[in-house]
């Protein structure tokens, strides 16, 4: 990189290492107005240094003293970039609205969907600096964001809901959100797939029976007419032979991309691996018989899937070396 390059990249990353600390302190008082300003920032930086770089002709500098403003960067990578860049510049164009804006949001709490912005911004701008640089911020800073606090993480829900907020919000909030909206519906119309928001993923536990559900929350549950959807969502999985669990329907072809992944060889190869007493013998086909009538643990994958017919052949779930450890001796490193 030429020496302006360089520095305009310390610059950017001293901004955005700036935003993630400080919004991850306990205490911190217009944690998003300083937050986003500090992102704006940084992301102002890297793109003048992406365009120092990759187009030296063009003067970042006006005659004036003025330099190129946030906009014309970001529409001048666009062009350059093309598609793969959509999602960050309306990603990043809202949150230049608010920080243009900030004194029309003062008195409504709009904290979920600035996180939201920001989390993804920040992804966005990694993998940016990544790509274009060679340079992977986790890595440096072993920084993240921990949701850790002394209340529950709030969720779309809390903030979308009609008992919410967002019912009595401001002008300036209604036209925000729906600009939001608006954005997410230029990017569909232009067959781009990327969320300019940090998606979520909820755990929810019912006091009377605790269950754990993963959900995507939403405005309405009318998918058809809705921006956001209700819908529930497994993340994990497990076969069990329990009435009271919740039923679920899964596609053969997903049961043995998900759950039942492993043939027998694999199985056999990985226990040589990991157990230092591990013979394929009598003891071994006794554990995998007892194995075989574990609804969770194995399952035989037939020619004919609906009359279960043809030739078949055994499937097994990783946690089957579970199984196994309770029986064999595993390695020392």
């Amino acid at each position: 990189m030429s020496a302006i390059t360089e520095s305009l990249v310390e610059h950017s990353k001293s901004a955005i290492i700036g935003c993630v600390e400080l919004h991850n302190k306990p205490v911190f008082k217009f944690r998003y107005e300083v937050c986003t300003i500090l992102a704006i920032n940084g992301w102002e930086l890297i793109l003048k240094a992406y365009i120092a770089e990759h187009n030296p002709e063009v003067k970042l500098i006006r005659k004036d003293g003025t330099s190129k403003s946030f906009e014309e960067c970001v529409a001048f990578v666009t062009g350059k970039i093309g598609n793969e860049f959509r999602a960050v510049e309306e990603n990043l164009n809202k949150l230049y609205e608010f920080r243009c804006h900030i004194i029309h949001f003062y008195k409504d709490n709009i904290g979920t969907i600035l996180y939201s912005l920001l989390h993804k911004s920040i992804i966005f701008y990694n993998e940016f600096l990544q790509k274009h640089f060679n340079i992977d911020l986790a890595e440096e800073t072993n920084l993240m964001l921990l949701p850790i606090g002394f209340k529950p993480f709030v969720t779309p829900v809390d903030f979308l809901t009609k008992q919410s907020d967002l019912k009595e919000s401001s002008n300036a909030v209604q036209t925000f959100i729906k600009s939001i909206i608006g954005s997410t519906e230029k990017l569909v119309q232009e067959g781009i797939e990327e969320s300019i928001l940090t998606g979520y993923n909820i755990a929810v536990v019912n006091e009377n029976r605790i269950k754990n559900a993963d959900i995507i929350a939403g405005i309405t549950k009318n998918e058809t007419e809705s921006k956001l959807s209700v819908s529930n969502v497994l993340s994990a999985i497990k076969v069990t032979n329990d009435d009271s669990a919740k039923k679920v329907s899964i596609e053969e072809e997903t049961l043995f991309k998900t759950v039942y992944t492993q043939p027998y060889l694999t199985i056999v190869k990985q226990a040589r691996e990991i157990f230092s007493d591990f013979k394929q013998g009598a003891k071994f086909n006794r554990i995998m018989r007892e194995i075989k009538n574990n609804p969770a643990l194995h399952r035989k994958r037939f020619l004919d899937v609906v009359n279960k017919t043809g030739v078949g052949k055994d499937y097994y779930n990783p946690e089957v070396l579970n199984e196994l450890a309770k029986h064999y001796k595993i390695k020392e490193k």
